[in-house]
């Protein structure tokens, strides 16, 4: 990796150097083949996909473009915001959108959602006509395999995601497939679904000496507010000072059934408890979002389904609680 490249991306990023890890992937990245990442949270797994474009032209990163697909329009709002800050050119393709410069190539960093991009004649045109896409990145792409499959008799939930893998016969470049979040038998999924080939799999252990895990075995015919009733208690007793907590649930209807136990139990502390699923309007996601990426922030309990934990910086959680099995 040339020094020059280097310095800039240290200088634009305010990065004082690579993980190996992300080392690695850039390197393979920059010789042309596939890479699937999956690392922990807060490894830095964006990092390697900001910088390709500084690394694989550093003459004119501007025309190197990458195309990222993200499943949340908050997510992508919040990059979208971040890379701007940094003086870089980036947007997400919604109907207002500069097209004019993303087909010129002008756009380095291009977000979108499988159903923008495929459902689209004018962006598939685009990008089968395009020789400036040298890198195609699916984020959080456990969702391709959540959100684009069928579950017993019921469809999709997002049925676009299950056909991400017509995207890599529209554009002749590598794929960066990055996740946090998937066992041996998603990642075999993944890499036939996403068409991976010559591909590299950097796997990082998921196991953290500062986590612990607990299970708590509770009655099947538990009410949800003899579940949490220290939690209740605890939030009633310190209000704003409660620790943060973050209950994870299966599913939407679980999720509302917990909030719902929480407010019928702590009428005035109410304010201290918030929901977070895919149904929740972006208004409320962007407020919560924006609350619990500062340390003082008023929420203390958020009750949730995986949709709060993709591509967020939640500050001082050191609290988890998963209701419920994981489904793998």
């Amino acid at each position: 990796m040339a020094e020059l490249e280097l310095r800039e991306v240290q200088r634009v990023f305010g990065i004082d150097n690579f993980t190996h890890i992300q080392s690695q992937t850039l390197k393979y990245l920059l010789e042309g083949k596939d890479v699937f990442l999956s690392i922990r949270t807060g490894g830095g797994k964006s990092m390697t996909y900001q910088a390709f474009p500084f690394l694989a032209k550093p003459s004119n990163p501007c025309h190197c473009q990458v195309l990222i697909i993200s499943p949340l329009l908050s997510i992508m709002k919040e990059q979208v915001s971040c890379l701007r800050s940094l003086g870089l050119h980036a947007n997400y393709i919604h109907k207002e959108c500069d097209k004019e410069s993303i087909k010129a190539g002008k756009t380095t960093y291009v977000y979108t959602s499988p159903e923008a991009v495929l459902s689209d004649d004018m962006w598939r045109s685009m990008l089968i006509e395009s020789s400036s896409f040298k890198l195609f990145v699916v984020d959080e792409a456990h969702m391709v395999i959540n959100w684009g499959e069928s579950s017993g008799k019921s469809e999709p939930f997002r049925e676009w995601f299950g056909r991400l893998g017509e995207t890599r016969s529209l554009i002749a470049c590598p794929a960066l497939v990055i996740t946090a979040t998937a066992s041996i038998a998603s990642r075999r999924k993944l890499r036939k679904k996403l068409a991976l080939v010559n591909f590299h799999e950097i796997v990082e252990s998921p196991d953290r000496e500062n986590i612990k895990l607990f299970v708590e075995k509770i009655k099947v015919n538990e009410k949800l507010r003899v579940t949490f009733s220290w939690l209740i208690d605890m939030v009633m007793d310190q209000g704003g000072e409660c620790p943060r907590h973050i209950i994870f649930c299966p599913s939407i209807k679980l999720c509302a059934d917990v909030y719902f136990a929480f407010k019928v139990s702590l009428n005035e502390c109410i304010n201290y408890i918030e929901m977070f699923h895919s149904c929740t309007t972006d208004q409320v996601k962007d407020a919560i979002r924006e609350d619990m990426e500062k340390t003082d922030g008023h929420i203390r309990v958020l009750i949730a389904t995986s949709a709060a934990g993709m591509g967020v910086n939640y500050k001082s959680v050191n609290n988890i609680i998963h209701y419920g099995p994981p489904k793998e």
